[in-house]
């Protein structure tokens, strides 16, 4: 007998059906999205050990809060973290409370809301790597400079690690920087660069990579 599709008609009606399946799982996440209309910037900070993160994500997950952006790190025996949290603004205190509870179990948390650049398309992502021979006071010199020239650090890692050709610690940073389209990246290097004799700096546009 002859099938009531072909087989090209069948693929197209299969193809038809999954986008709109997808159409429908999109629909429902923007519905989700609307009502998860505020999103926090929680810190965390507690002595290490296992099933801290667990013990975090527990009380996002009870209140239908969605864990977003994080960075977390393991620093001289403490946690330390940072992240984002997608939450209906009506389950804010709620959360908030919970969130203060784990206080009880060690963990320091602090919530605020989030703040969105208005004007973001006029802004331009700078990578910055600087190394120095360590001495007192030469974040100082570096976040003056930063300061002073209007960008604005969207990560920060630093380190000190011996330096075994030239004797003595080394003073290492890496650091992702925001600034204007219009931004002048050359007098920031002679800037960072006249702090001192030994401070090398390497700053490279987040496009050009």
């Amino acid at each position: 007998s002859t099938p009531l599709y072909s087989s090209a008609a069948s693929d197209v009606y299969k193809r038809q059906a999954i986008k709109g399946a997808r159409r429908t799982n999109a629909d429902a996440s923007l519905t989700w999205r609307q009502t998860m209309n505020k999103t926090l910037v929680l810190t965390a900070i507690c002595a290490d050990r296992p099933g801290l993160i667990q013990m975090l994500s527990e009380v996002i997950y009870k209140h239908e809060a969605s864990w977003e952006e994080s960075s977390m790190a393991h620093l001289s025996g403490q946690f330390a973290g940072i992240l984002t949290v997608n939450v209906d603004e009506n389950v804010i205190p709620a959360l908030e409370k919970d969130l203060r509870g784990l206080n009880d179990h060690g963990m320091a948390v602090t919530l605020n809301e989030s703040t969105v650049i208005s004007d973001a398309a006029n802004y331009q992502t700078l990578w910055l790597d600087l190394t120095c021979h360590d001495k007192p006071g030469i974040m100082r010199q570096v976040s003056n400079v930063l300061v002073a020239q209007g960008v604005s650090v969207q990560s920060l890692d630093t380190e000190v690690v011996s330096a075994s050709m030239s004797g003595g610690d080394m003073f290492v940073a890496g650091s992702q920087l925001l600034v204007s389209k219009v931004f002048d990246i050359e007098n920031l290097q002679q800037a960072l660069e006249g702090l001192s004799d030994d401070v090398m700096v390497d700053l490279a546009l987040a496009d050009d990579e």
